[in-house]
């Protein structure tokens, strides 16, 4: 009885933590959702919901080589990279995802520090080989970044780094980070400017990398530098 009553205590607690997220139904493709974070100021409470649609299948390493395995569960094990001030709130047991269906994460808080913040969400998928062999593959969503406004009690972020460029490396889109405003430049090994196409979003430039071909490139804004990776 004490084990039933526990139980009910247990599911109640997170039936009512969960009708705080309603997942996006629309969403089929598997990712995380949205593609690019609301911005936030330094003490403002934030609150963010991010939509996660479990892959069905991945790649691991088992007996030495590669295999495609069916996903079983993917489990969140940690957001890298939030500000002071603000943290995760999983809205499933023990942050496992099903592949089934839409779910939700939340960020929220009140940050503290001002800058941008590439995070990272470190995640386990867990599957089977041949539907019994179980194995676990970390892995790890680099594709996004949160930018906090305002001032803080230490340096910007922005400011102290100068020049931040991210993900790195990176197949799709480049985002790049700075203070002075001015727009950044791809520069190739042999010295010639790459041209591309920037956007420029809250401070934020960003620019599509399809045309790239795959390689070392360095990005460069007012004579500060930066190596990245096209892959």
């Amino acid at each position: 009885m004490k084990k039933f009553i526990l139980t009910l205590i247990s599911l109640s607690a997170y039936m009512a933590s969960a009708q705080f997220c309603t997942p996006d139904t629309t969403i089929k493709v598997p990712g995380f959702y949205p593609s690019q974070l609301a911005d936030g100021a330094v003490g403002v409470a934030y609150n963010q919901t991010v939509m996660i649609l479990s892959f069905k299948d991945t790649s691991a390493i088992v007996g030495g080589s590669k295999q495609k395995v069916t996903i079983d569960s993917l489990k969140l094990t940690k957001v890298i990279g939030l500000p002071s001030g603000m943290g995760y709130v999983c809205y499933e047991p023990r942050c496992i995802y099903l592949p089934s269906a839409v779910r939700c994460i939340k960020l929220n808080g009140t940050p503290t520090q001002a800058g941008l913040f590439p995070l990272k969400f470190a995640v386990t998928a867990y599957a089977k080989v041949n539907g019994f062999f179980p194995v676990a593959q970390p892995d790890t969503i680099k594709n996004f970044s949160l930018l906090i406004t305002g001032t803080s009690g230490v340096v910007n972020l922005q400011e102290a780094n100068q020049l931040t460029v991210f993900p790195n490396p990176t197949k799709e889109v480049l985002h790049v980070a700075h203070h002075s405003g001015n727009q950044p430049r791809i520069i190739a090994l042999t010295g010639h400017e790459v041209p591309v196409q920037w956007e420029l979003h809250n401070g934020l430039w960003s620019a599509s990398l399809q045309n790239l071909s795959a390689g070392v490139y360095t990005v460069s804004v007012n004579g500060i530098n930066r190596i990245w990776i096209k892959e």
